[in-house]
């Protein structure tokens, strides 16, 4: 990052924040934004275009420590930004995984190299295992809000204690999937993994889990998210719980609301995820979840893997996609849904779930200008020559898109403009 920031005067552009949508022109100045541009502040056309406050991604997996090999915070944090974020959460998925005090200290020197604001998850269990509870307390008394294990905590028990434990202002995030009705499940089980002869991950497996998780988080009272669901029946048993009162969110990956298991039919490893992509009636049902916000947050869930991990066979392949580069160009074109239910699941209400303070707020002076300069009518194609990432598993090359992120300014210096990583 720049030692010394630049002014800017971004004139021509349409504001949409959660007051509403207004012409007005912006002026950015030492890092805040600010009533009046500078005599020297650089002008930036942005006629045709929204601002909007920096996208925030909740899952993201930057491979540091342990994966550097496949994505590091410096490529992955640029990859971010190029996708219009200005604040991730880092996942646990991570080697060693944060699991104590000593290894956050660690994490905060690494994210320092970092182009948005960078968080760490810590595990909720020793080691990410499921079997003991990690130092959740002393973690969260050291700055830490955001707790995931790797994988499903089959323990109900443990799980109801973490809830408990939790310091008020922290989020137990748990990813929905029962091991024992989940057996080396590749895909989603139904017609097509019957065709394809490839063993399948039931709809149970998640929904099962949902129930027990919402009633633990209405019986302890804790906050708590469930991590990228993928069932019609999860949407429905959190509607259901939010009607009553129970305090949760919940995220939806950006290729769950695109793709379903019959993407799956040509053996195709690009299309292999964790969970797996459901039927179109699933797909359709998370996308109403999102519009009517029973769904929180949409995430890229940028899960980067080499050519060599996703050239395996189907079912020995490497799950997810390497995206957050074109995750918010996927909402804004793919998906039907207005542009205010867009950035109130990729900004305002994951900096909120989160505790990203300086991220997702009103665009208004005095406000940290963490921002996002968005063409929703831009057509471009994804190229995976232009892709800053690492990660070689997108399933969205030479595909045509519609909407486009053109500046990103974190913390008022322009790291993103016309679209390329500039800093």
């Amino acid at each position: 990052m720049s030692s010394r920031l630049l002014s800017y005067f971004f004139k021509g552009g349409e504001v949409v924040d959660q007051s509403g949508r207004r012409y007005e022109d912006v002026a950015v100045s030492d890092g805040m934004i600010v009533k009046q541009p500078t005599d020297d502040a650089i002008e930036i056309d942005i006629s045709g275009c929204v601002m909007s406050a920096g996208l925030v991604d909740l899952s993201v997996n930057f491979g540091e420590p342990g994966f550097e090999d496949v994505e590091c915070v410096d490529s992955g944090s640029r990859a971010a930004a190029r996708g219009g974020f200005t604040a991730v959460l880092n996942s646990s998925d991570t080697f060693p995984v944060l699991d104590c005090p000593s290894m956050l200290a660690e994490a905060e020197l690494l994210f320092a190299k970092s182009i948005c604001e960078m968080r760490a998850s810590a595990t909720i269990t020793v080691g990410g295992k499921g079997l003991s509870l990690a130092p959740l307390r002393e973690l969260s008394t050291k700055g830490v809000r955001w707790f995931s294990d790797r994988g499903a905590i089959e323990n109900k028990s443990l799980l109801r204690n973490a809830m408990e434990y939790s310091l008020s202002g922290s989020v137990i995030s748990v990813r929905p999937r029962s091991g024992s009705l989940n057996v080396n499940g590749a895909m989603h089980e139904g017609k097509w993994s019957a065709i394809l002869g490839l063993p399948g991950e039931p709809s149970v497996s998640e929904t099962s889990e949902v129930a027990a998780i919402i009633d633990l988080a209405h019986v302890t009272g804790a906050r708590v998210h469930l991590d990228r669901i993928s069932a019609a029946e999860s949407v429905q048993l959190l509607r259901e719980a939010k009607r009553n009162g129970v305090e949760i969110t919940s995220s939806v990956t950006i290729q769950h609301l695109m793709f379903t298991d019959s993407d799956c039919a040509a053996y195709d490893p690009m299309y292999r995820a964790e969970p797996p992509y459901r039927s179109d009636e699933d797909r359709k049902a998370l996308i109403l979840g999102v519009e009517d916000r029973t769904i929180d947050i949409v995430v890229s869930d940028h899960r980067p893997a080499t050519a060599e991990a996703k050239e395996l066979p189907f079912d020995q392949s490497a799950k997810g996609a390497a995206g957050i580069e074109a995750t918010a160009a996927l909402l804004m074109g793919s998906c039907g849904l207005e542009l205010e239910v867009v950035l109130d699941a990729l900004s305002w209400r994951p900096a909120k779930v989160a505790g990203f303070v300086n991220h997702g707020n009103l665009v208004r002076p005095g406000n940290v200008a963490n921002l996002t300069v968005l063409n929703p009518k831009a057509s471009w194609k994804f190229q995976a020559s232009e892709q800053v990432s690492r990660g070689r598993n997108n399933p969205y090359y030479e595909k045509i898109l519609t909407g486009r992120v053109i500046h990103t300014i974190y913390r008022g210096e322009l790291v993103v403009t016309d679209s390329e990583v500039v800093v």
